[in-house]
């Protein structure tokens, strides 16, 4: 589900955007096909609110909350919880502080060579969920949204869950709001309100036993994706030498 467009035109006007369709387009970056098509519809997408509150400096989360869909969200917590933060860590950043406590000074030396990437990250949804879910979250999604759990667990994987469906796995979950966008990459980090450096620092703080259970959980779930692609090509390559 997305925002009313009635809606979303009266804030573009509140936060000085022009309201005309071309005008409005050009200054989303969007053409105005596309734009005029979702006012019609009177649905305009929340990642176009969060495009629009970059544009002019509003900051996204409260762009959203501006919207009576999601203004009850003002307010609330945003920050991370420490399981949150470690979900979007990848296996690289983990074997490389893993790598220092082994020999000191790696860490450093490999800085000009490994960045830590923000979200969307391969399979970043999937560990938010995995992270805050509080107990049988899955089945819970699959009896709100009336659908199978595979088609559930399907959409998690793909991912193919919406701004929406997200925001109502955080509350469920108890967790900030934020944390599903954030792990989707429909807000930034900082702006779903993470403080900078958290992930490197959450890392640091790691017991010698934790660090070698989330490379563990890294590697394993490295080595399923591994052998999911290696299914899926040897697939095609005897579909392909079939057809001839």
């Amino acid at each position: 589900m997305s925002l009313p467009s009635g809606e979303f035109r009266a804030w573009a006007e509140s936060v000085g955007l022009p309201t005309a369709a071309l005008p409005l387009a050009r200054a989303l970056g969007v053409s105005r096909s596309t734009l005029q098509a979702q006012l019609l519809r009177g649905r305009v997408p929340e990642a176009q609110v969060v495009a629009a509150a970059r544009v002019v400096g509003v900051a996204p989360a409260d762009a959203l909350t501006s919207f009576d869909r999601y203004a009850d969200l003002a307010g609330r917590p945003t920050a991370p919880t420490p399981a949150e933060v470690l979900a979007q860590i990848e296996l690289a950043d983990a074997l490389v502080v893993l790598l220092d406590r082994q020999a000191p000074g790696s860490r450093d030396a490999l800085a000009g060579v490994r960045d830590q990437r923000d979200p969307p990250l391969p399979g970043s949804v999937r560990t938010w969920i995995d992270a805050v879910d509080p107990g049988g979250l899955r089945a819970t999604l699959a009896e709100r949204w009336r659908i199978a759990p595979s088609n559930v667990s399907a959409a998690i994987n793909t991912p193919k869950l919406r701004p929406s469906q997200l925001i109502e796995i955080a509350l469920i979950a108890g967790t900030s709001w934020t944390g599903g966008l954030a792990a989707a990459g429909v807000l930034t980090l900082e702006e779903a309100g993470w403080r900078r450096g958290a992930r490197s620092d959450a890392l640091t703080r790691l017991s010698d036993v934790d660090l070698n259970d989330l490379v563990a959980d890294r590697l394993a779930a490295a080595q399923r994706e591994a052998r999911r692609l290696a299914a899926d090509t040897e697939q095609a390559h005897r579909i392909q030498d079939t057809l001839g």
